[in-house]
């Protein structure tokens, strides 16, 4: 079967990893360190995210190119088929006629054999 060399898209996102200006938070000197634990765990979280959206989306691009490339061989097996199927009404018509042919010769020859066992039996009489 033909592939359709369907390859997925590289430039899915613009998230960086190292977008740390985006996430940047001032915090005043008076915060507490807790406060600044509770961003950094924050910002944390947010990278987390933020890969396993990727993940997600590679995945998900992943699953595409595969469906992409099921709709093709599925396209060149159904156009396979419809082949496969002209050429078997075609070759059913064939040897159909050449049957029919066969038949039609075998019985004319039965009723030539008949033909002739009935005159010399009708000859035979008429000498007698």
């Amino acid at each position: 079967m033909a592939s359709a060399g369907y390859t997925r898209p590289q430039n899915y996102s613009n998230i960086g990893d190292d977008d740390e200006a985006a996430l940047d938070i001032q915090i005043d000197s008076n915060t507490q360190s807790t406060g600044r634990n509770t961003v950094k765990g924050l910002h944390g979280q947010v990278q987390e995210v933020v890969g396993v959206m990727k993940q997600n989306i590679d995945k998900l691009l992943d699953r595409d190119v595969a469906l992409n490339n099921l709709a093709s061989r599925a396209d060149d097996l159904h156009s396979s088929a419809t082949t496969y199927n002209q050429t078997a009404k075609q070759l059913k018509r064939k040897y159909w006629w050449k049957n029919a042919k066969t038949n039609i010769c075998i019985a004319g020859i039965i009723i030539t054999v008949i033909i002739i066992i009935i005159l010399s039996i009708v000859l035979s009489r008429g000498k007698k």
